[in-house]
């Protein structure tokens, strides 16, 4: 008796797998979609310069990661991430920037005071949104530390 010929195998269950992920992966390509929109770096405070005033610190952790700091040469933005493991450094009365998961300590000027961190904290760019208006401190423009506005 002539033997039946074999059924065609069927895809495994590794091979759908592999070509449900690809089409799940290529499927907003498929269809146009857009990468989202970049988030835009620029953070617009309520403080101008004259709010600020010479000696004046704001705390803007919570808005972007930095400090805005005004001293006898103008105005500056400090990130507030410590260089050594990315916490988030604290203003100790006034007089420093302490992190409180290793301790490095930092001056008002983002130098590294005390260890285990080596580099000094970023500044950032600051402008003000028109004349008198809001100061602007875009946190993808980092400068020098002594320029200030």
């Amino acid at each position: 008796m002539p033997k039946a010929s074999p059924e065609p195998a069927s895809p495994g269950r590794r091979s759908f797998c592999i070509l449900a992920c690809a089409a799940v992966a290529l499927a907003p390509l498929s269809l146009g979609a857009e990468a989202p929109a970049p988030q835009d770096p620029r953070r617009v405070t309520p403080e101008t310069r004259a709010s600020l005033g010479k000696g004046g610190i704001k705390d803007f952790r919570k808005q972007g990661g930095f400090y805005l700091i005004a001293d006898g040469g103008g105005i500056y933005a400090v990130s507030s991430i410590c260089t050594h493991n990315g916490c988030s450094v604290l203003l100790e009365e006034g007089r420093s920037f302490g992190c409180p998961c290793h301790d490095s300590e930092y001056d008002l000027q983002g130098n590294v005071l005390q260890g285990p961190a080596r580099l000094p904290l970023k500044h950032f760019h600051v402008s003000e949104q028109g004349p008198g208006g809001p100061l602007v401190v875009d946190l993808g423009r980092v400068v020098d530390p002594h320029v200030r506005f």
